[in-house]
């Protein structure tokens, strides 16, 4: 059986409105979707992917403020990997505060803690996260 890609990846988040803020104000995501946990309807879902909403780009969380703080463990995403294009990394590096990597990605965490990197790819536009490149399990 052949994967094609990832769909999507879901996370939990603290604060509802610093996730929001981050995702969108500082990763410039748009947030494609705001809906509820149709298990738990008092706890928001949102959905952040590119501009159109394109699966492969989506990334969800649901903000739960009394969560305790989440530990890696086996087969949990550790890291994920957004794909940015060709020649952007200074940009983001300045936006981020944070020095490139040996590999020529840019590893950084979202306020929560979750371990993102950008890695650059011959596709998208500008300085935009376009798609997921990978995640880590």
């Amino acid at each position: 059986m052949t994967i094609p890609g990832i769909h999507h990846v879901t996370a939990l988040a603290s604060d509802p409105q610093r996730n929001v803020d981050f995702y969108t104000g500082v990763l410039g995501l748009r947030l494609v979707k705001l809906t509820v946990n149709f298990d738990d309807p008092g706890t928001y879902h949102f959905y952040y992917g590119d501009r159109a909403g394109t699966p492969g780009s989506i990334i969800t969380f649901f903000p739960w403020p009394r969560a305790s703080r989440g530990r890696q463990g086996a087969g949990q995403v550790t890291e994920v990997a957004f794909a940015v294009p060709k020649g952007s990394l200074d940009y983001w590096a300045s936006r981020l505060n944070v020095a490139p990597g040996d590999a020529g990605v840019l590893k950084f965490a979202d306020p929560d803690g979750l371990s993102l990197s950008l890695a650059p790819t011959e596709d998208g536009a500008g300085h935009a996260i376009s798609r997921f490149a990978g995640v880590t399990l």
